[in-house]
């Protein structure tokens, strides 16, 4: 952690976040985001919607939060863009910065690398929801999509079932699927397979984690019993699952303004297949408000946007680690 003069702020790198979180390990680091959701619940948080810029080419979002009860002593905000066009030069499709601030002086306290952590918050989100929501005895899931989000979502859900004894991958350039199966599978310690997209979609826990523009995931490839988890979607350009999958499921939200505006949700309510009282806050289901899985057979969808109040508990955590 590097002290910049100038600003009278710390820099913190994305390795030494990853480090950090790592040395903290998952099951904690999810415990932690889990306050995250139960506050915001309880409407204990200051989180407005994220202000999307869209250039047509890339995007870029602005995520600002405060979160008193579970720490008064800083607020912050991140600055996240997507360039997919980056792939071609070589540069990570998603960057960004978070700016850690005092809350009484509003001083800059630390300036964050951000691709790491939203990597890691992400994870965590759908490792909550995948905790709350999938059958206990899970033995497949299935990850569609193997870019940089992909190995953080196997060990946030591995962490939370480790009932699980093989992943299924799909990437629509195969090439990319065996690069992570070969990367991955030592480090995981399980065993990973290359497979079709029907094949993949046919575990008993699903993650979508792709840019897709186009709907690839359809009702008839859904059975009883799964839990899935649509993460790549997360603005109105974007879809993955079918809107017609919702109306098999109970659909669980991470936030609903956020959701409303983004892939199967915002496709699903201007269709008419899906109304806002059916969309049910994660956070609603960790407080006990709200029913998650009620039964064996129940489908379970659990739709993620990222939000702002992730990214400021896992600065919070990160910071207050290093500076000790």
């Amino acid at each position: 952690m590097k002290r910049i003069e100038e600003l009278d702020a710390f820099l913190i790198t994305d390795e030494e976040l990853k480090e950090t979180i790592e040395g903290l390990g998952w099951k904690s680091f999810i415990s932690e985001l889990k306050k995250g959701f139960e506050q915001s619940s309880s409407g204990q948080i200051a989180v407005p919607e994220k202000l999307l810029i869209d250039t047509g080419v890339s995007d870029m979002r602005c995520m600002p939060a405060y979160l008193p009860k579970y720490n008064p002593n800083y607020c912050g905000v991140k600055i996240v863009t997507t360039a997919p066009g980056n792939k071609k030069l070589g540069l990570p499709t998603v960057l960004g910065e978070y700016l850690l601030r005092d809350v009484e002086t509003q001083q800059l306290v630390a300036i964050m690398q951000a691709e790491e952590m939203t990597a890691y918050r992400t994870g965590a989100a759908t490792g909550i929801a995948t905790e709350a929501l999938s059958r206990t005895d899970c033995k497949t899931l299935g990850i569609i999509g193997t870019g940089k989000q992909a190995p953080y979502q196997a060990k946030a859900i591995m962490t939370v079932r480790p009932s699980i004894d093989r992943i299924k991958v799909f990437n629509i350039t195969e090439q990319q699927a065996r690069k992570f199966k070969k990367r991955y599978e030592p480090e995981l310690g399980i065993d990973i397979a290359v497979v079709s997209l029907k094949e993949a979609v046919s575990s008993d826990i699903v993650t979508t984690v792709t840019t897709a523009t186009e709907p690839f995931i359809f009702p008839e490839l859904i059975t009883s019993g799964m839990h899935l988890n649509g993460v790549g979607a997360d603005s109105k350009a974007k879809i993955e699952f079918d809107p017609e999958v919702l109306k098999k499921a109970r659909i669980f939200i991470d936030d609903l303004s956020q959701c409303m505006h983004s892939g199967e949700i915002y496709q699903g309510l201007k269709k008419g297949v899906v109304k806002e009282e059916d969309l049910i806050p994660l956070g609603d289901v960790l407080l006990g408000k709200a029913k998650g899985r009620i039964s064996e057979d129940d489908i379970t969808f659990f739709k993620s946007t990222g939000v702002a109040f992730e990214d400021l508990i896992t600065a919070i955590m990160v910071f207050e680690r290093l500076i000790q």
